[in-house]
């Protein structure tokens, strides 16, 4: 094609016809401009849709790990329910109430000591999400989502250093009763527990720290949500 273009170009000169061959030349130019362009578009337009093919991916990814989010803490939010019965009667048999229907229930978890575990597939396996994705409103989104989970971390973390500094300390005191309790022990068995002032007030702050990590769960639950909600809409509007 080139060689077929120099051959007219050497044409034109050899017979005189200076006129047409400077508009030729410039034809010519205007062509091999538009080559260019048209070259740089279909460049453009594979990466383009090479960027649009990985956040696509990218978002499905970040849905399934907000599912399994929501999964973890909500389980965290039963756990957390669970112990915040165990005090509630366990402070109720301290005040003298409802002790009967109380002290037949059956203890199912430790009131002395536990430690919380958390994480977050979402944030662990896609630090780069915020910056890789371009939605404007899932990138809002990733943000609050990133922010929320810090105030989750802090409220467990605080929670399992509240339990550290007065569990630890319980479970010792009281090793030699723990050891005699039954398999199966009820809130009667514990009784030994809430005759005294500073466990009952270790039971109060287990309580009042549980509650604290509780909402922060909730909050961010909210946002799991709402961010679910949007990569479904944009994962389906670009099927």
């Amino acid at each position: 094609m080139i060689k077929f273009f120099r051959h007219i170009r050497y044409k034109l000169m050899e017979t005189g016809k200076t006129g047409k061959y400077f508009k030729y030349a410039i034809g010519e130019i205007i062509l091999v401009m538009i080559g260019i362009l048209l070259a740089l578009q279909v460049n453009n337009w594979n990466e383009s849709r090479k960027v649009q093919t990985q956040e696509f991916h990218l978002a499905t990814q970040l849905l399934e790990d907000a599912k399994a989010d929501s999964v973890f803490f909500e389980s965290r939010i039963t756990f957390q329910k669970q112990r915040d019965t165990l005090y509630n009667n366990l402070l109720n048999l301290y005040k003298q109430i409802a002790v009967d229907s109380i002290s037949k229930l059956t203890v199912n978890d430790d009131p002395f000591f536990f430690r919380l575990a958390y994480q977050s597939n979402l944030i662990n396996n896609n630090p780069d999400a915020y910056e890789l994705i371009s939605n404007k409103i899932i990138k809002s989104k990733l943000r609050d989502y990133a922010a929320k989970y810090d105030y989750v971390v802090h409220g467990i973390e605080l929670n399992n250093r509240i339990s550290e500094e007065y569990g630890v300390p319980l479970e010792i005191k009281y090793y030699a009763q723990r050891e005699k309790l039954p398999e199966t022990p009820t809130y009667k068995d514990f009784l030994f527990a809430i005759e005294d002032e500073e466990t009952v007030a270790s039971f109060q702050l287990f309580k009042k720290y549980g509650i604290n990590y509780l909402v922060q769960v909730q909050n961010f639950l909210i946002v799991n949500q709402e961010l679910k909600l949007l990569l479904e809409t944009y994962i389906k509007e670009n099927q």
